[in-house]
């Protein structure tokens, strides 16, 4: 496996979905699939067959074993090929169980945009986490994850929050979705635009005093003298 040229981060508690996603496609792409999925079972002859079969296998349970974290290879310890592997962790990581589903809500519910976050990182990370509970045959309906979407983002959205709420309908997710994008990209804009108003008028600080000395020195801005007689 080539490291300079394909990066995927380490395993832990709690990337499996997205792991599973990217050393599936390096075993793919290394011809090792197959070996990790049981598409290719070990021969029991000629023992040639089965010399080649073993070092295939070896080469993709190293490809597993490489993208572990240290702290994780606990799980896989007792486990002598590649689909033992691959089975042990489908097995500790992606758990269908009432506990998990559970863990899964109480993030979603719990997610909230930080300020100065961007919003497209967190819309990624909170439809993450709908998809794993879809996944799980646990659907929510629509006009509630909507809810949940507006309620995790930040207080400073509030105008744009009341403007959806009071609707006739709450718009479908993807809907919302561009929504929020449009309405962050213009803030974004403006915050942009006052940072480069402030700059121009602290470059010239002496602009403004320079206009009402002007003033001052223009006569037709001073009291006529009385004429002498």
């Amino acid at each position: 496996m080539s490291y300079t040229s394909v990066k995927i981060e380490p395993l832990g508690k709690e990337n499996f979905d997205t792991w599973k996603i990217q050393i599936e496609a390096l075993l793919i792409k290394n011809d090792s699939w197959k070996y990790v999925n049981g598409t290719i079972p070990k021969p029991k002859e000629p023992p040639e067959a089965v010399t080649t079969w073993e070092s295939n296998d070896a080469k993709a349970r190293s490809d597993l074993i490489l993208t572990i974290c240290p702290s994780e290879l606990k799980q896989i310890k007792n486990c002598p090929t590649s689909k033992d592997i691959w089975n042990k962790l489908h097995s500790v990581y992606q758990s269908q169980g009432p506990a998990r589903k559970a863990m899964l809500l109480k993030t979603l519910i719990l997610l909230k945009m930080k300020n100065g976050e961007d919003m497209r990182d967190h819309i990624r990370n909170f439809f993450d986490v709908v998809d794993k509970l879809e996944e799980m045959e646990l659907c929510i309906i629509n006009d509630l994850l909507a809810i949940l979407l507006l309620y995790s983002i930040p207080d400073e959205y509030e105008n744009f929050r009341i403007a959806i709420e009071t609707q006739e309908k709450l718009p479908q997710l993807e809907a919302l979705k561009i929504k929020l994008l449009e309405e962050y990209e213009a803030r974004k804009r403006n915050s942009k635009e006052n940072v480069s108003d402030a700059m121009f008028i602290s470059k010239n600080p002496d602009r403004n005093s320079s206009n009402q000395k002007i003033q001052k020195r223009n006569p037709q801005n001073q009291p006529e003298r009385q004429k002498s007689l």
